[in-house]
């Protein structure tokens, strides 16, 4: 009798531990991920900080142009020296991974490019990047972006 109540218990526990937990029924998809960063490219591309502010965390941090930027304004700061350095500049992401997705954080990595014209003179170039993003009140912002040139 008490084999057959092991057996039942056993049987039992191991069917509830299969069922999902119902924790993954509000993983954001890769494709509401994948839309986020695609708007956040065409508000950069618009040259216009307006657009792209709504798109990051108010204590962000950006490592790109060879410096560390931190909050908006010096975010700010370094987006325009970009714009006025490449005044057409193109800037592309391509070759998303998504490396974590949880409820309401993500982290990807990515190839970036950037064309453009400085002084006359056609400028392009590219990297890597690594993006962290943050869920709050529904809406996706950008905490953490790394670029960099590989050597």
């Amino acid at each position: 009798m008490l084999k057959k109540i092991n057996l039942t218990f056993l049987a039992l526990f191991l069917s509830v531990s299969a069922w999902p937990s119902g924790g993954n029924r509000h993983l954001p998809s890769i494709q509401e991920l994948n839309g986020f960063l695609q708007r956040y490219v065409e508000a950069t591309n618009s040259h216009d900080f307006a657009r792209v502010r709504p798109l990051l965390m108010p204590n962000a941090v950006y490592w790109f142009n060879q410096k560390e930027s931190s909050g908006l304004e010096q975010i700010q700061e370094s987006f325009q020296a970009s714009w006025s350095y490449l005044p057409d500049e193109i800037y592309g992401i391509q070759n998303v991974t998504w490396l974590s997705v949880e409820k309401n954080s993500a982290t990807c990595i990515y190839q970036y490019t950037y064309r453009g014209t400085h002084a006359g003179k056609p400028v392009k170039g590219g990297g890597r990047g690594t993006t962290v993003l943050v869920r709050q009140g529904g809406q996706w912002r950008i905490a953490h972006e790394h670029l960099s040139i590989p050597l």
